[in-house]
């Protein structure tokens, strides 16, 4: 029992390590191919006085970076905030909304927990 906590915690560890350091590994792409990016990538290759030396080309894979590490981070926030149980009796119903993003627009699938009318509403106003 020990051992297999153990192996959780270093998969969970190892995780953690690779996400921090997917930065670094950008920089280090870059440094290593900095003349192919300079040569394909570069927005200023006509201005050689600017020295962008393929900066450009860095800064769009950092701001892609940061902006896929804070959309993983918003979805799985707001899937948190919407997640609930119901407890009935020795029954547990347990609701995940699927929760995406569009275009700075976020949206939950309520659909599960609206009941389907096909056969004719179950819900109607009283009679008087």
């Amino acid at each position: 029992m020990q051992t297999g906590k153990q192996i959780i915690a270093a998969l969970l560890l190892s995780l953690l390590f690779i996400k921090a350091m997917i930065v670094p590994a950008i920089f280090v792409n870059y440094e290593l191919r900095k003349d192919f990016i300079i040569q394909n990538y570069c927005v200023n290759k006509d201005m050689p006085e600017l020295h962008c030396d393929g900066q450009c080309y860095l800064a769009k894979q950092l701001k892609a970076a940061q902006q896929e590490d804070e959309q993983q981070a918003t979805d799985t926030f707001l899937t948190e905030v919407f997640k609930f149980e119901s407890k009935v009796g020795s029954l547990v119903f347990l609701f995940e909304p699927k929760v995406s993003t569009v275009e700075n627009k976020t949206f939950g699938d309520f659909s599960a927990a609206v009941p389907s009318s096909e056969n004719g509403s179950v819900f109607h106003p009283p009679q008087a």
